[in-house]
């Protein structure tokens, strides 16, 4: 029996960039089975990927904020052999993907951009 691993995505913009500048998540919340994977999208509106920096972090419960992906192929310990980060110009996306999900893998995960 597969055991359900519960991903949630929530965005956010660093205080003190533009203000009109919003990063937006497809998804809320995202379920998957152990293996499985799992593709988290972030969105930018009055702005565009080409100009900022974008980040991945991951948050679980009784935890802090831990530095999963920054453009340009950097991961955080422990990320980058089953995560992969990319930026979808065309669609002024952030693309997060989780290769094979994982108990470990469930939490909060939040896009940023500087």
């Amino acid at each position: 029996m597969q055991r359900v691993c519960y991903l949630i995505h929530l965005a956010f913009c660093w205080a003190g960039v533009m203000s009109a500048v919003m990063l937006v998540p497809q998804d809320q919340k995202v379920n998957a089975f152990m293996g499985e994977s799992v593709t988290f999208r972030c969105s930018m509106k009055g702005g565009s990927f080409r100009n900022y920096y974008n980040f991945w972090y991951r948050k679980t419960l009784g935890s802090t904020l831990t530095f999963v992906y920054r453009e340009g192929g950097m991961y955080g310990p422990g990320f980058w052999d089953n995560f992969q980060g990319e930026t979808d110009y065309s669609n002024n996306q952030a693309v997060l993907k989780i290769l094979k999900a994982s108990e470990r893998d469930e939490g909060s995960y939040y896009c940023a951009t500087t």
